[in-house]
């Protein structure tokens, strides 16, 4: 083996150092980029990037897999004016691995790198992208926990209650106004028994006298 080729395996094996592709899908959209989201190399591995090294630091849970709330969507790793979670499509930090991943395929950018970020016209996509939407419960079927998240267009009165198969309301989860985004709440069903249940949103526009959304979902509790 000439001195090339083995200089060649090096820089492969230490590109491949300390990579975790497996990461990729634990943030929206992380598929666009790979891993290159979190990494100088698209390959993965080696020298982080700025997000890359904001997830090592502070967003890692306790097997290693990165924790995508609130907190990682509203900082701005790469200091281009953007936040994490505007680049990849989810603002407010809603989304949960297993859901469809949010927003457009074209308005996604590298929250690692200050060059790759929203432009005018990406940014209006991402306000017609806005609308009234509740999304099936995740983990489904479940025990205890399970995620509900929605998405409002407008600012709205917002209530999600819980009802027996015959209509019973057993459990009002949310009763408050909220701006327009998306939205995620944890279920816990300690008290429910095993069984399908119902979970129901209302949403009505505080602007002008528009009818209120409203959509219903079911979901198994399984014990």
């Amino acid at each position: 083996m000439n001195l090339f080729k083995i200089f060649l395996m090096i820089m492969i094996i230490n590109n491949l150092i300390n990579a975790f592709p497996f990461r990729v899908n634990q943030i929206p959209n992380g598929n666009k980029f790979g891993c290159a989201n979190c990494h100088v190399s698209h390959l993965g591995g080696g020298e982080r990037n700025d997000f890359g090294k904001l997830v090592e630091q502070k967003y890692l849970d306790q097997n290693g897999n990165v924790t995508w709330n609130s907190a990682i969507a509203n900082e701005d790793a790469d200091g281009d004016g953007f936040t994490n979670g505007q680049e990849l499509q989810d603002p407010n930090g809603t989304w949960v691995q297993g859901q469809p991943n949010p927003g457009l395929s074209d308005n996604v950018f590298n929250p690692g790198d200050k060059n790759s970020k929203p432009t005018g016209t990406s940014n209006e996509k991402l306000e017609m992208f806005y609308t009234f939407r509740l999304n099936q419960n995740y983990p489904n079927p479940f025990n205890p926990n399970t995620q509900i998240s929605y998405q409002l267009q407008e600012e709205s009165a917002v209530t999600i209650k819980i009802y027996d198969l015959l209509g019973n309301e057993l459990e009002t989860l949310v009763h408050q106004i909220q701006t327009k985004g998306n939205y995620n709440f944890n279920f816990n069903a300690n008290g429910f028994a095993s069984g399908v249940y119902i979970y129901k949103l209302v949403a009505k526009p505080l602007k002008d006298e528009k009818r209120p959304f409203i959509e219903v979902k079911k979901m198994i509790l399984s014990k």
